[in-house]
């Protein structure tokens, strides 16, 4: 399972909205201080879905470093409560599923990633049951495929 399955349909064409659904992403997969190789080809097909277009490397590097520094004496749950309630309506389930994906893509959750998933919760002022609904969608698709092995006699 890719990211794809969690993302906008098509392209955001505002790129202010857009950013802000990036920035909640990148800030998930800094929130515990180490970036997995999942996060990061994850991130990349989010941002070349978001953009309607190929990213180069150059352009991801820009954005981590535009949204590194944005983090400079705050966290990434500071960020989330001041960048979150800022996202258009019509978005804010979608960053959830994504923000969500991202953070189980690597099959390692941390801590942190956990906190800041709750904080992106109640900074997009979710409905409690709409939320579960999303994080269950997200947990069942990412889940590895049950074992097809037979046990033999």
């Amino acid at each position: 399972m890719t990211i794809n399955a969690f993302l906008p349909i098509g392209a955001i064409g505002d790129q202010d909205r857009a950013d802000t659904l990036l920035e909640l992403a990148f800030l998930v997969t800094a929130a515990d201080g180490r970036l997995a190789a999942e996060e990061a080809a994850a991130f990349r097909e989010l941002m070349e879905r978001v953009r309607g277009r190929t990213v180069s490397d150059d352009e991801v590097g820009v954005l981590y470093a535009r949204f590194t520094k944005e983090l400079d004496g705050a966290t990434c749950i500071d960020r989330v409560k001041a960048i979150a309630p800022k996202l258009a309506p019509d978005l804010r389930e979608s960053a959830f599923r994504v923000v969500l994906a991202l953070a189980l893509i690597d099959r390692d959750a941390s801590p942190q990633e956990d906190a800041l998933i709750d904080v992106l919760f109640h900074s997009l002022d979710l409905a409690l049951d709409r939320a579960e609904a999303l994080a269950k969608e997200v947990r069942v698709a990412l889940s590895p495929p049950p074992s097809s092995a037979v046990p033999t006699a």
